[in-house]
């Protein structure tokens, strides 16, 4: 079996811990999202054993197509790679299912893999366009839709009259500020050469986060690499803010009673966010809304998002046991 999200997401967490509090975790018996984790002995301390479990916070629905595409394609991105890769789809972008944008969607993300490092994060920056129409010569204001809906406040006094701006098809833009800053500046120059009723086409890079994981970590059953993308069709991403709180709820009234049996010293639930960046995650917004009964004997909650791992709940170091031992 080849490498799945939730491979990913237990080995984002077991990075991030080692990381953090400077530790030698590794994964033993990592299966359906369910693990088990130790961190070798030391002088004075036993070793310390870490039960954890990964699970999505949405589903693909019954969107077989979606699935079925998915993992052609992560087949064939995985044909001839000599390293195990992560991509996580945007929310609310497509997968590519025609000809030849996918075979160039294959072809870009092999290229950015190969250029990574063990534990590397980047983008694999898919060409896009977007198209600004200009519907009237009083104001001042562009309307933007996409990834560039919440930056329409920088456009304000920069214009020339009323614009719409369609950015549909660009889900998640690079982090750089400076490509930000360049694309405002194009998206104003070009909307200076228009008359009312004429529209431009602007083309830009639609930024699909891509990571290799740690060495050891984030693989899949037995040790076998290959290709996840992580992502759910755009239809369950609209308006997912209920089904989020619905489905934290669940997850973690399923997952802490499994693990409170677990024989482990600490224990841990990573949920799977799927959004365009971790600020626009709605994981924390719901947990203070539960009841903190629903997750009391858990260690750590933590939420896996575009390659970064969030801690939302994690005890005082004080009370973790390499601390207490000493």
């Amino acid at each position: 079996m080849g490498m799945t999200e939730t491979d990913v997401a237990l080995g984002l967490f077991i990075a991030w811990l080692n990381a953090e509090h400077g530790r030698h975790f590794h994964l033993e018996n990592a299966a359906d999202g369910a693990a088990l984790a130790v961190d070798p002995p030391e002088a004075g301390r036993d070793g310390v054993r870490l039960a954890l479990e990964a699970r999505p916070l949405l589903g693909p629905g019954a969107n077989a197509g979606w699935l079925a595409q998915r993992d052609r394609l992560q087949e064939e991105i995985a044909a001839g790679l000599p390293v195990s890769v992560a991509l996580w789809a945007p929310a609310g972008a497509e997968l590519p299912a025609d000809e030849p944008a996918t075979s160039e969607f294959v072809s870009l993300v092999r290229q950015t893999a190969a250029r990574l490092g063990p534990g590397e994060r980047s983008h694999v920056a898919l060409p896009v366009s977007l198209y600004l129409r200009k519907t009237s010569d009083a104001g001042g204001v562009v309307s933007a839709t996409g990834a560039l809906n919440p930056h329409w406040a920088r456009f304000t006094e920069r214009v020339h009259g009323t614009y719409d701006l369609d950015a549909s098809r660009l889900h998640r833009l690079p982090e750089s500020a400076e490509h930000l800053e360049r694309l405002i500046d194009t998206i104003v120059e070009r909307a200076g050469r228009l008359e009312s009723g004429q529209w431009a086409e602007i083309e830009t890079t639609d930024a699909w986060t891509i990571q290799r994981p740690p060495a050891g970590l984030g693989q899949g059953a037995g040790g076998s690499s290959g290709v996840a993308i992580i992502g759910v069709p755009p239809a369950e991403t609209v308006d997912a803010g209920l089904a989020v709180r619905r489905n934290f709820r669940r997850l973690l009234a399923e997952a802490g009673p499994r693990l409170r049996q677990r024989e482990a010293d600490l224990r841990a639930l990573v949920a799977i966010g799927y959004y365009a960046r971790m600020e626009q995650e709605g994981a924390t917004t719901a947990m203070r809304g539960y009841d903190p009964a629903l997750y009391g004997g858990l260690d750590f909650v933590c939420l896996a998002a575009d390659g970064l791992l969030k801690p939302l709940i994690q005890p005082p170091p004080a009370l973790l046991p390499w601390h207490a031992a000493g």
